[in-house]
């Protein structure tokens, strides 16, 4: 009985080593895709951006910008499988706008807006290589227009300091383990104050901006 009982754990002990050492790297070897909590990235995206709508002046169309471009970076961590926060710095550029006639002259405007805000995301399917989000973001932004004389090429800025907020939504899919790829559509609003309020006689400013990003998980 003995013999026999010894023989046995002889023979199983090297299927209980085999056994553990293909768990062991299997469990490794895995590609560890989609979110989990207290995953972080750091993200890099850009894109095009147009206001929502132009202003008037006089009876005339007064735009202060054309269709421009939207650069940004984002650092984002994630407090459960399906939400994150993070803080977002972007910069949107706007093309000349068209002419318009003023009292001095004609002259056309270029414009732009930076911010800095607080975002957060809540994600559908975050276990797996793609997701869809729902995002929104909450702080500051700097806005500026510069008003371009046509016939003396002298300019006057006019500028503003205030809140901003924005929401939007996205789409992304693991590239591998590390990196992330997505496209994210934003709806951005800009409160307007100072001299910018007083010439252009708005208290906001809202423009669209859709952007392809880039991301490292770590």
């Amino acid at each position: 009985m003995k013999k026999l009982l010894i023989l046995a754990i002889l023979l199983m002990a090297p299927m209980a080593y085999a056994a553990e050492k293909y768990a062991c790297c299997t469990y490794e070897e895995t590609p560890l895709y989609g979110l989990y909590t207290n995953l972080s990235r750091v993200e890099f995206y850009g894109g095009v951006a147009w206001l929502n709508k132009d202003w008037e002046e006089n009876g005339q169309t007064l735009q202060i910008g054309g269709t421009g471009f939207s650069i940004g970076a984002a650092f984002v961590r994630n407090i459960l499988p399906w939400l994150t926060l993070g803080l977002d710095g972007n910069y949107t550029g706007f093309t000349r706008g068209d002419e318009i006639t003023l009292t001095t002259g004609k002259a056309d405007f270029r414009s732009g807006v930076g911010t800095a805000l607080v975002t957060g995301r809540a994600y559908l399917f975050p276990k797996s290589m793609t997701r869809l989000y729902g995002t929104a973001g909450i702080g500051g932004a700097y806005a500026y227009a510069k008003q371009r004389d046509l016939a003396t090429q002298d300019s006057e800025l006019y500028d503003s300091l205030d809140i901003a907020w924005m929401l939007g939504a996205g789409l992304e899919f693991d590239m591998d383990e590390t990196v992330v790829f997505g496209a994210e559509g934003r709806y951005n609003w800009v409160g307007l104050r100072s001299d910018m309020k007083s010439r252009f006689g708005h208290q906001d400013l809202a423009y669209w901006s859709i952007m392809l990003k880039l991301g490292v998980k770590f």
